[in-house]
C-alpha cells in the first residue's frame, strides 16, 4: 500500500497549525485570568478568536449581557446563533446547523454537573481541529464563569456572616442596655418597699414597678416575636374586623402606658370590615402607640377609615417628628429616634404588617409631628346582618 497523499501528522505545517492553536489556547487562558469584570474577560476571548480568524462570528449565551463578536454577519444569521445558543444554554446539548451558508457550532458550557450557558461560533467552514478548540474555549469559559458565580457567592455568604455578626453585636448591646434600665427600676423599687410604709409612696413605688415590667415585658415580646417571624414560625390567622375593634384592642392593649396621656380617636364607624389577624394588629397598634408617647408629644391620635387605596389606621403624634437621618432606614433593626429604645418595635410591625398582606407607611403627621399609617387593602367582605 503507497503513503497516503493525506499530510501526516508530523509535517512542518501540521506542526506550525498545533503550535499556533497552543499559542493561541494559552493566549486565551490568560485573558481569562486578568483581574477584570467576567463579561470584559469574555469580551477579549471573542475578539482575540475573531482576530484568528477563526471565524466569522462568536458569541456567549448565559454570561452575563451575552457578550458576542462579529464580521460582516447578515442578522438572520446572528439571531439563529443567539436562539440556538439560548436552547443550548437551557437544554444542555450541543447544536451544528447550517445557517445561511455558513455553520453554526454551538457548545454547552459544562466546567461541573451543570451548565452555565454556551459558546457559538458561525464560520465558513470548521474542520475537526476548529471544533476541537471551540469545545476546549468552552470548557474554559465555562469554568471562568462558575468561578465568578462562586466568588460571587462566596462574597454575599461573607457579607450576610459580617451582617449577622454585626446585628448580634448590636443585639447584645441594645438588649443589655434595654433590659438593665428596667431591672435596675425594679430592684431599686423593691429595695425601696422594704423600708417605707407610708402607703402612698409604696402605692408609687408599685406603679414604677407595674410599669417597668411591663416595659421589660414589651422588649422580651418584640425579640420573641421577630425571632419567631424569622424562622417562619409566626402565621397571620386572617378574619374579617371591624376597624374601630381593632383599635380599641391596641388602646387597651396600651392602657399602662397611655395612662395620663391625652389619646385622640377617630375611627369612621361606618368603615369597610378590613381583613386582618387581630392578634398580629393588636401587637402593630401598641408598639406604634408605644413609640408616639416615648419618642413624641401629646396628644397621641389614632384614626381609622378608608384611604387611596386601602383601609387605613394611623397613628400620629405632635412631637418632632423622625429625624431625617434616620428616616431613610427607620424600619431596618436597631435603628431607632433620638438613639433611645432598641430599635425593633417599627422592624417589627412591617414584618407583621406584611405577614397580613399589609403595609407600614412613615407620613409627616398632621400636628408637624411622625405618623405612621397600616394599609390594608380592600377586600369584599361579607355581608353582616343587621
Amino acid at each position: 500500500m503507497g503513503p497516503s497523499a493525506a499530510t501526516p501528522w508530523f509535517a512542518p505545517s501540521s506542526y506550525r497549525e498545533r503550535a499556533r492553536r497552543l499559542e493561541l489556547l494559552l493566549g486565551l487562558l490568560e485573558l481569562l485570568e486578568r483581574p477584570t469584570p467576567l463579561g470584559e474577560r469574555v469580551g477579549a476571548v471573542l475578539q482575540a478568536i475573531i482576530d484568528a480568524g477563526l471565524c466569522e462570528a462568536c458569541g456567549v449565551a448565559g454570561i452575563g449581557d451575552r457578550p458576542e463578536h462579529r464580521g460582516r454577519i447578515a442578522v438572520d444569521a446572528l439571531r439563529v446563533a443567539r436562539s440556538a445558543a439560548d436552547e443550548a444554554a437551557h437544554a444542555g446539548a450541543g447544536r451544528r446547523r447550517q445557517v445561511g451558508g455558513l455553520e453554526l457550532l454551538v457548545v454547552p458550557l459544562r466546567p461541573a454537573a451543570g451548565v452555565e450557558g454556551a459558546h457559538w461560533w458561525l464560520a465558513g467552514g470548521l474542520s475537526p481541529e476548529d471544533r476541537d478548540l471551540a469545545r476546549r474555549i468552552a470548557g474554559r469559559l465555562g469554568r471562568a464563569a462558575h468561578d465568578e458565580r462562586a466568588r460571587a457567592e462566596q462574597l454575599a455568604r461573607a457579607s450576610e456572616l459580617r451582617r449577622s455578626d454585626a446585628l448580634k453585636t448590636a443585639l447584645l448591646r441594645g438588649v443589655t442596655h434595654e433590659m438593665r434600665t428596667p431591672l435596675t427600676g425594679i430592684a431599686n423599687a423593691a429595695e425601696a418597699l422594704r423600708v417605707i410604709d407610708d402607703p402612698a409612696e409604696r402605692a408609687e413605688l408599685l406603679r414604677a414597678v407595674i410599669g417597668e415590667t411591663e416595659r421589660l415585658e414589651r422588649v422580651v415580646s418584640n425579640l420573641l416575636d421577630l425571632s419567631r417571624f424569622e424562622g417562619g414560625v409566626l402565621a397571620a390567622r386572617m378574619e374579617w374586623c371591624v376597624p374601630e375593634e381593632l383599635v380599641g384592642a391596641g388602646l387597651q392593649a396600651g392602657a399602662g402606658f397611655l395612662d395620663g396621656v391625652a389619646v385622640v380617636t377617630d375611627v369612621a364607624r361606618d368603615a369597610p370590615l378590613v381583613r386582618a389577624d387581630p392578634v398580629l394588629t393588636e401587637r402593630i397598634l401598641t408598639n406604634l402607640l408605644h413609640n408616639a408617647v416615648r419618642h413624641g408629644a401629646p396628644p397621641v391620635t389614632v384614626t381609622g377609615g378608608p384611604g387611596p387605596d386601602g383601609i387605613e389606621l394611623v397613628v400620629s403624634d405632635a412631637g418632632g417628628g423622625v429625624d431625617s437621618e434616620v428616616l431613610p432606614a427607620v424600619f431596618e433593626p436597631f435603628v431607632h429616634r433620638e438613639g433611645v429604645g432598641l430599635g425593633l418595635g417599627l422592624p417589627l410591625c412591617t414584618r407583621l404588617a406584611e405577614a397580613q398582606g399589609a403595609r407600614l407607611e412613615h407620613r409627616p403627621g398632621p400636628a408637624g409631628g411622625a405618623a405612621f399609617a397600616l394599609v390594608f387593602p380592600f377586600g369584599d367582605p361579607p355581608a353582616l346582618d343587621r
